[in-house]
């Protein structure tokens, strides 16, 4: 039984700036990977509908709605038919939507994180994860902030939790994937 996913954070249309061009191709060759070794890949979207009230709350434009261009996974990620999208409308990919219960069903065990935002919905999810008694792995280089210090700042505070920081290239090599 494969024990371990690809979660693919945000990684749409509407999400993506100059801030994380760098991880995609990254992102890219862990997901071909998993792949070709029988890993569920899971893409957790950003959800939202037009009258969200997150919005107005923290001064955000409005993005992400479900069912529009910017709401699809962008293309050089493009999901495929083996391939799972996870909803969520707030920050944590576990927050009010199916993905415990999914993993669960699966038998994963191990989460081998990817995406954006670092100090935002990468961080919420990697602490319910450890909260929920999951792995986690986190490739640096397929992880992205618009702000270096954030960025910086939530990587050395996740060095005091059972994170296993490591880089896509030395996760293929150690995982055999």
């Amino acid at each position: 039984m494969v024990e371990k996913v690809v979660l693919v954070i945000d990684m749409q249309k509407d999400n993506i700036g100059k801030f994380c061009l760098h991880i995609i191709p990254k992102i890219k060759i862990l997901v071909e990977e998993a792949r070709k070794k029988g890993l569920p890949v899971i893409y957790a979207c950003d959800t939202r509908l037009k009258d969200d009230p997150i919005f107005e709350r923290f001064n955000l434009p409005l993005h992400t709605i479900k069912g529009t261009e910017g709401w699809k996974i962008i293309d050089e990620l493009s999901p495929e038919t083996s391939d799972i999208i996870v909803e969520k409308p707030r920050l944590s990919a576990f927050y009010a939507s199916n993905l415990d219960f999914l993993l669960r069903y699966k038998g994963i065990k191990t989460l081998i994180i990817s995406g954006i935002r670092t100090e935002g919905c990468v961080l919420k999810t990697i602490m319910d994860g450890l909260e929920l008694g999951y792995e986690i792995i986190l490739p640096v280089d397929c992880i992205a902030s618009p702000s270096k210090e954030n960025h910086e700042a939530t990587l050395k505070i996740l060095d005091i939790f059972p994170v296993k920081k490591t880089n896509v290239e030395d996760l293929i090599k150690s995982l055999n994937i």
